[in-house]
């Protein structure tokens, strides 16, 4: 009878050792919000990657499940669903919170890309060197800053040349700053989602629409244009953030193996994915017969002295608020080696 005693004793005991080690090396998952398809180029190229790195690096401990097209919130959602943790991280654009992100906005002035890897370089470093930039992120862990290359112009019936041409032109805007820009232009600005641009081009609501190669690719737009001018008038930018809660309660090397693979890095990464669809998007649209156009080197001055004002706009309304808005812009523009 104690011996038996004795095996049934040693047996409970090896099995609730092993339910402890089983509980302990269970994979913690973080879930990644997105409002993009699961096909979108940095889902693809960048997030599943990294998330299978951050797996590898961590023995299969952390395991980043992917909620891509809205699957836990609407786009314009999802920084906020990071910042009160029912998505863990999230990959939104700055322009989906208005007025939360005033010192990043400065990426978002006209002729502020010079490449998209480029540019989140700048981005993330401003960020480091900024006191004022890192405070708009201070509820969330950031994990990293972008945007896409600069985008350009892109019409249906008229080509565009010269500044001239672009007058009386009704052509979707992406965001305030170039709503800005074009009524400085003399166009006509028309504010929608740009999931709204191709019925909007078909129908003649809109002349042109500005976007990316990439976006113009996406969206099915190059069967409607048959005009481009590419000029990296403008870029929307954009973050991926943690929960801070969340990032905070793992333990210290999986922390380390997070900051090791974002921040500067991962960054990098999507900035170059970004830019590396360019050329196929491009070539994409020369095959279907859109005739690309360029500026003179006069033009394109001429462009850019119009749109001057709106740094020293966006100067004046940052230091109302008591942000160093004119550091913020010089930082900004000697990392992009505009100054």
């Amino acid at each position: 009878m104690k011996t038996r005693r004795m095996v049934w004793a040693c047996l409970a005991f090896w099995l609730a050792s092993t339910a402890w080690v089983s509980t302990g090396t269970a994979a913690e998952t973080l879930r990644f919000a997105t409002g993009f398809s699961p096909m979108h180029t940095m889902q693809v190229k960048v997030f599943e990657p990294w998330a299978k790195k951050i797996s590898e690096m961590t023995g299969g401990r952390i395991e980043v499940k992917m909620f891509p097209a809205g699957a836990l919130g609407k786009p314009a959602t999802l920084y906020e669903l990071a910042e009160k943790g029912i998505a863990d991280i999230a990959y939104t654009l700055h322009d989906y919170t208005p007025g939360r992100f005033p010192m990043t906005e400065v990426f978002a002035l006209p002729y502020m890309t010079p490449s998209a890897e480029k540019t989140a370089a700048a981005m993330w470093n401003t960020y480091e060197q900024s006191a004022d930039f890192r405070k708009e992120y201070s509820q969330v862990k950031l994990l990293a800053l972008f945007c896409h290359p600069g985008g350009d112009f892109h019409t249906t019936k008229r080509p565009i040349r010269s500044l001239d041409d672009l007058k009386g032109l009704k052509i979707r805007t992406a965001s305030p700053f170039v709503t800005q820009a074009l009524k400085i232009y003399g166009a006509i600005p028309i504010a929608m989602p740009i999931t709204e641009a191709y019925s909007a081009l078909e129908r003649g609501v809109v002349d042109g629409t500005v976007a990316p190669w990439e976006g113009l690719g996406v969206f099915k737009l190059d069967d409607l244009t048959r005009f481009a001018l590419e000029i990296d008038f403008y870029t929307m930018t954009m973050m991926v953030v943690m929960n801070q809660r969340k990032y905070d309660a793992l333990p210290a090397d999986i922390r380390k193996a997070i900051d090791e693979t974002t921040g500067l890095t991962m960054s990098l990464a999507a900035g170059k994915a970004y830019d590396e669809t360019d050329e196929p998007f491009k070539s994409r649209a020369l095959e279907k017969g859109i005739q690309i156009n360029t500026l003179s080197d006069e033009e394109m001055r001429r462009l850019k002295g119009l749109t001057q004002p709106l740094r020293k706009e966006w100067v004046e309304k940052g230091t109302a608020k008591n942000l160093d808005a004119q550091a913020v812009l010089q930082t900004a523009l000697r990392l992009l080696e505009m100054k």
